[in-house]
């Protein structure tokens, strides 16, 4: 579902957030799983590599959204592996990215810090529509763990660089409602 680096159109399931936990929330779980089978297919039949990982980077994020955590940590391994061997060093990043946050998801917070700590350091080099999303996903996993000072500064950093590169408004809206949220969850006003 326009995904960050998906050059691809933007896939029919496009889901809400939960203003309290800031996770996916698909509205219908049967045409979830139907999208699950197209991308199993879509994978199997690629004819490229960058086929291949575009739909593996969806299969996860998917997964991860209705809870099957033990297979999308499968699927982000295969993706991290086939990045590595035929993706460029933006592709690996991101397939890591979707491997820390289903860590995250599965609460094994060592393992998605340590994962979230490297990833944001070495966000900046892949431009800042990477960078602002990586520091986005850190604040979740800073969120998840009620750690609201971190998730504020990490939403703050994806925030400013969204609005300073004029990156698209729903990216700087997803920012600003995740910023408002930790400021809430650390009783600032948001006003």
């Amino acid at each position: 579902a326009g995904r960050v680096g998906e050059d691809d159109p933007m896939s029919e399931l496009e889901p809400s957030y939960d203003p309290e936990t800031l996770r996916e929330v698909y509205s219908d779980p049967a045409q979830v799983r139907a999208r699950i089978d197209e991308l199993r297919a879509e994978i199997r039949d690629a004819p490229d590599e960058v086929g291949e990982l575009l739909a593996r980077g969806e299969l996860v994020d998917l997964l991860r959204a209705i809870g099957d955590l033990d297979e999308a940590g499968a699927e982000a391994e295969r993706a991290v592996d086939r990045s590595v061997l035929a993706g460029t060093a933006a592709q690996q990043h991101l397939a890591r990215v979707r491997g820390a946050q289903v860590l995250q998801w599965r609460g094994e917070f060592a393992e998605s810090n340590l994962a979230f700590t490297e990833l944001v350091h070495a966000a900046g080099q892949f431009g800042p529509v990477v960078a602002a999303f990586t520091h986005e996903q850190a604040g979740k996993n800073s969120y998840d763990q009620g750690d609201f000072a971190a998730a504020r500064d990490q939403f703050g950093r994806a925030l400013a660089l969204r609005q300073e590169f004029e990156l698209p408004e729903d990216q700087i809206a997803s920012a600003r409602t995740a910023l408002d949220a930790a400021r809430r969850r650390a009783g600032e006003d948001t006003r």
